[in-house]
């Protein structure tokens, strides 16, 4: 990468950052843990100062440089934060969590230990090999990547576990799922992995590489820069009630069973709740007075349902009850259950009406 093209990349990824921030004072009212997404935002630009530095040529600032390594790390534990609430009801706020930050953030401060005079140096070559003598030049980038890497395979696994529950807790699921944020967060581990063996190759001198430091930026600079740019798009989440662990675990009585099914499917037929486009289980589990997890739990070992399933089947009875006693067309009562294909539904009642026992 020329130095000219090494210039115009950062210059465009500060016309994203801007429009990135554009977006979320826009849509601010919309989004969830706004205060944690601003401090990410306030945390980006602080990450890539050693590339400021670099284009300004502010060799005299050479003191401070190597010091941002930890915003990334700050950034990705914001990120977190604010994606939490998306995911679960009642979200917890571990204080283990930022342990990456304060361990990246103390070994930082051994970049002090070489003087600014041969950082100097680094505006023009990053330091290469000599881990024993440069460890500090090496040391906060490292740790830098892999707690990106752990931060982001954190937060991937708990959208990987949100959209494996997601059939649990709400009926109409398409629209409450979040694809592209986990591609995002897929492709900010693979990012992040590189990173890792770049900065490794560097310190024991596997191979050259003049500008590693700032090739080490863009990569993480960039990658978080995405997320942060989707974390502004505004998104439909069904924040899940369940205790997975209590789930996972799937016990209960027969009689608590039989008590919580009975009392769901009172509920259910009182108050036409399969009626309600976009249900929810927390909603659901709100005006039955039941516990959601204990809910999902029986429905788990006496129908082999989930919540989803429940709903549907009472959606399903509905719609062949209203096609069979009036002329309302298909199409008409697919609408009205909040269901966009007519096929969809067509198929589903085929299978519906094959399963159901005939009376003799």
């Amino acid at each position: 990468m020329t130095s000219a093209n090494y210039d115009y990349f950062l210059y465009a990824l500060v016309g994203l950052y801007l429009l990135g921030v554009g977006r979320l004072f826009v849509r601010k009212m919309n989004l969830n843990s706004t205060r944690w997404l601003m401090a990410a935002f306030l945390c980006w630009p602080l990450f890539m100062l050693d590339e400021w530095l670099r284009i300004a040529n502010a060799t005299e600032m050479a003191s401070i440089y190597g010091l941002s390594e930890v915003f990334a790390v700050i950034a990705m534990t914001c990120c977190y934060r604010a994606i939490k609430p998306m995911l679960f009801a009642q979200p917890t706020s571990r204080k283990r969590l930022w342990w990456p930050t304060v361990v990246t953030g103390f070994f930082q401060l051994s970049i002090l230990l070489i003087p600014a005079t041969e950082k100097q140096q680094w505006f023009v070559s990053s330091p290469h090999g000599d881990p024993l003598l440069l460890w500090p030049a090496y040391i906060a980038s490292l740790l830098a990547g892999f707690s990106v890497l752990l931060i982001g395979i954190l937060i991937t696994e708990h959208i990987q576990m949100y959209h494996r529950h997601l059939p649990e807790q709400a009926v109409d699921i398409k629209k409450l799922k979040m694809p592209r944020l986990a591609g995002v967060m897929g492709s900010l581990v693979g990012v992040a992995f590189m990173s890792i063996l770049l900065v490794t190759a560097a310190t024991f001198g596997f191979f050259p590489v003049p500008f590693w430091e700032g090739f080490h930026h863009l990569m993480l600079g960039t990658a978080i820069l995405v997320v942060l740019f989707s974390l502004t798009t505004i998104r439909t989440t069904s924040p899940s009630p369940l205790d997975y662990e209590l789930l996972d675990k799937g016990k209960a009585t027969p009689y608590e069973i039989s008590s919580i099914i009975s009392k769901a499917e009172r509920y259910t037929i009182e108050s036409k709740a399969y009626k309600t486009r976009y249900l929810t289980l927390s909603e659901f589990c709100k005006g039955a007075d039941i516990d959601p997890t204990s809910l999902a739990i029986a429905l788990q070992l006496t129908e082999k349902k989930n919540f989803r399933r429940f709903i549907f089947h009472y959606r399903l009875e509905y719609a062949k009850n209203v096609l069979l006693r009036s002329d309302v067309k298909l199409e008409a009562v697919a609408k009205r259950m909040g269901i966009n294909s007519e096929k969809f539904l067509s198929d589903y009642l085929i299978k519906h009406l094959n399963n159901t026992p005939r009376k003799s």
